[in-house]
């Protein structure tokens, strides 16, 4: 592997252990649209969302209805 890609590892994995999920929360929002926009959510749909993110995927599915 080369030193560029150790040094990006690095850099991300010191991300994510220091809990700054909204950091990359913006980046990963337009593939967690897509994803959502894939479900067939309705009002009352039961959705379970557990230690996803920072919650890119339930809070729009909570606003179109999901519980």
């Amino acid at each position: 592997m080369t030193t560029e890609m150790e040094s990006l590892k690095g850099r991300l994995k010191a991300t994510w252990m220091a809990g700054d999920y909204g950091h990359f929360a913006k980046y990963l929002e337009p593939s967690a649209l897509e994803f959502l926009a894939r479900l067939p959510i309705q009002a009352g749909t039961r959705m379970l969302d557990v230690a996803c993110g920072a919650g890119q995927i339930a809070i729009p599915a909570a606003r179109a209805g999901a519980h």
